[in-house]
C-alpha cells in the first residue's frame, strides 16, 4: 500500500523573521543544574530491601534530628535512596519555587505515595542553592504494556517522580548587568550570514556602529552612552529586533510516514532521471527544449504500450518545484524518496539529507 506523501515546504522571504531572543542567546542568562541526595521515606513496603547505604543514610538523618538508634539494626523497606534534581531558571530570586525531580539509585520497586525528606540542592560550584522536600508524584512508564499497579507489578516502572515546586531557592546567582560594558549573543544555530545580519539590525535599530559579528556564533554590543545606567531597557529593545535567519540546505525524509521536508533554496543541477513510469530532465537553459515537451510542465508519452510521464525543467528549479510536480503527477511518497536519494548520490542535489 502506497504512503499519502505529504509535502512541507521551508519557503524563505525576506519580509518574515525571528526575534533575536528567539535564535540567540544572551551570555550569563542561562539555566543551571542543582543536584543533591535525598531519602524517600512513606512507602508501602516498596522501598530499598537490605541496602547499607540506605541505612546508614536514614540513620545520619535521624540522628540530625536528635533521634539515637545505636546500634539497632534498621528496616529501609519503606524507605528508599534518592538522587534529587532541579533547573534553576536565569535571573531567579531567593524564594523562587522549583520542580523537582527524585530517581531511586537503590533497589526501590515504587516511589509511589512517598515523601521526600529535606535535601540540600547544590550548584556546580559545591554550594546550597535550594532546599527541596514533599511529596512524591512517581511517574508511570509502562515496562510491559500492562496497566498494573504501583509496586512494579503489572509491568510498572515507578522508580523515578515529580515533586512541583517542591525546592525553594535560598541562594541567589550573583548578576550585575549594570556593571557590564558589553553584551554578548550567541546564535543557538551558528551561521556567517545570520551573525552578520544580527550585526547589521542592531546597528541600524541602535542609529550606530554599536554590534559586532565576532564569529559565526557571537554578536558583541556595546551599550550606547545614553543607555549604560538602564542596560535592562537596551536589552529589551534589542531582543525584539527581527532578523531572517539563515540555514544550510537540508532535506528531511522519514520514510515510516511518508513525510518530506524540504528547504526552497535547494536547486538541482542538471540532471536526467528516469524512474518507472516516471521521466524527469532538468535542462540548462541554453539547450533546447525536447520536442512536444515544456519547462516546467508535467506531459505524457505513449510508446510500446506503455505510457511514461516526463517532466521537463529549467537548470536552477528548486525541489520544491519538482515535488509540486511529482505530487500532481501522482507519485508515492517512495518515489520522492528514491529520486532525492537519487540526486544526492548523483551530485546534482547539493542539500543535507537527513533520514528520520
Amino acid at each position: 500500500m502506497k504512503i499519502t506523501l505529504l509535502f512541507l515546504i521551508l519557503l524563505s522571504c525576506s519580509c518574515w523573521g525571528a526575534r533575536l531572543k528567539d535564535i540567540a542567546s544572551l551570555k550569563g542568562a542561562r539555566a543551571n543544574q542543582l543536584f543533591g541526595y535525598g531519602i524517600v521515606v512513606g512507602l508501602a513496603g516498596t522501598g530499598d530491601k537490605s541496602n547499607e547505604l540506605t541505612e546508614s543514610s536514614l540513620g545520619l538523618v535521624l540522628k540530625g534530628l536528635g533521634v539515637d538508634v545505636k546500634s539497632q539494626k534498621m528496616e529501609t523497606k519503606n524507605a528508599a535512596a534518592v538522587v534529587v534534581t532541579a533547573t534553576l531558571p536565569p535571573y531567579s530570586k531567593s524564594g523562587t519555587r522549583l520542580d523537582v525531580q527524585v530517581s531511586s539509585v537503590g533497589s526501590a520497586s515504587s516511589l509511589e505515595s512517598g515523601t521526600l525528606m529535606m535535601s540540600s540542592l547544590r550548584g556546580a560550584d559545591g554550594k546550597v542553592y535550594a532546599m527541596a522536600t514533599g511529596k512524591v508524584l512517581a511517574l508511570k512508564k509502562s515496562a510491559g504494556g500492562g496497566g498494573g499497579q504501583a509496586g512494579g507489578s503489572g509491568g510498572q516502572n515507578l522508580v523515578t517522580g515529580l515533586i512541583p515546586g517542591g525546592a525553594i531557592l535560598e541562594r541567589e546567582l550573583p548578576q550585575n548587568l549594570a556593571a557590564m560594558k558589553e553584551f554578548r549573543y550567541q546564535l543557538l544555530n551558528p551561521d556567517f550570514t545570520t551573525a552578520v545580519r544580527v550585526a547589521r539590525r542592531i546597528n541600524e535599530e541602535l542609529g550606530g556602529k554599536y554590534a559586532t559579528a565576532v564569529d559565526a556564533a557571537t554578536i558583541d554590543v556595546l551599550p550606547p552612552y545614553h543607555y549604560e545606567s538602564n542596560p535592562v531597557e537596551l536589552l529589551a529593545q534589542v531582543e525584539v529586533i527581527e532578523v531572517e535567519a539563515d540555514t544550510r540546505s537540508k532535506v528531511v525524509i522519514n520514510p515510516k510516514t511518508g513525510t518530506v521536508v524540504l528547504g526552497d533554496q535547494v536547486r538541482i543541477s542538471p540532471v536526467a532521471i528516469a524512474q518507472g513510469n516516471l521521466k524527469i530532465e532538468i535542462r540548462d537553459e541554453r539547450a533546447p527544449a525536447a520536442e512536444g515537451a515544456g519547462a516546467g510542465s508535467g506531459e505524457t508519452e505513449s510508446g510500446n504500450k506503455k505510457e511514461q510521464k516526463l517532466m521537463v525543467m529549467r537548470r536552477g528549479a528548486s525541489i520544491a518545484d519538482i515535488a509540486s510536480s511529482l505530487n500532481e503527477m501522482g507519485a508515492s511518497s517512495e518515489d520522492l524518496i528514491s529520486l532525492l536519494q537519487a540526486l544526492k548520490a548523483s551530485g546534482a542535489l547539493v542539500a543535507e539529507i537527513e533520514m528520520q
